[in-house]
């Protein structure tokens, strides 16, 4: 497995690689003017230019790289070699994910790829369906909530089986990890006229970013 750098984040969601971390440098600045009044005479003082620093930065193509075939259990050096020709992550991680579906290789999967077809059409060359990338990405929420909240794998796909929403899931499973109380009881508690706030002051939990 390649490792990744730990200073930079990257997330994954429901199957479909979704990378999100810092990559840029920036700084902007501030102009702050200022004009005194002495005895009904204007006097200009020196302008004053104020820099203010963001550290913060986009991760970079190794990372990302090393974060798709970690992830999807590809080539490192194969998914390195496809950006530096093709330069595109996107279709990268589009064939990390069927070669992952399909226990095939990054570079056959890549070769698949012509100018006159489609992903598409790669997908039902490899007899990826779309019910083997639906069960793909629930088992992929499935464990990112186990993993992260304790919440029963059962559980988890009980909700999922119910057609509630992923973000309601994760809020809810949010809330049972802070409360204690089982999940499922969480989820009982909302309804089309309440919030996930009124939610959490009902049970006696105080979260932000519901």
């Amino acid at each position: 497995m390649v490792k990744l750098n730990r200073n930079y984040g990257v997330k994954f969601l429901s199957g479909l690689l979704l990378v999100s971390s810092l990559v840029f440098t920036s700084g902007f600045c501030q102009q702050v003017e200022a004009v005194a009044n002495s005895n009904g005479i204007e006097a200009e003082k020196p302008l004053t230019r104020v820099h203010y620093q963001v550290p913060r930065r986009w991760a970079d193509r190794n990372e990302l790289a090393a974060t798709i075939a970690n992830h999807y259990g590809v080539s490192y050096g194969a998914v390195m070699k496809y950006c530096n020709e093709n330069g595109c992550l996107e279709d990268a991680c589009q064939i990390a994910l069927m070669a992952k579906l399909a226990d095939k290789s990054f570079d056959s999967v890549a070769d698949l790829k012509k100018n006159d077809n489609t992903w598409i059409d790669v997908s039902e060359a490899l007899g990826i369906s779309e019910d083997l990338v639906r069960a793909y990405r629930n088992n992929a929420l499935i464990d990112r909530i186990n993993q992260r909240y304790g919440i029963d794998r059962a559980s988890v796909a009980a909700l999922i089986e119910q057609q509630y929403k992923i973000m309601d899931i994760v809020k809810a499973s949010r809330l049972a990890k802070e409360s204690g109380l089982d999940v499922k009881a969480v989820m009982g508690h909302k309804t089309i006229n309440n919030t996930w706030t009124d939610v959490a002051q009902l049970i006696g939990c105080e979260l932000e970013g519901l």
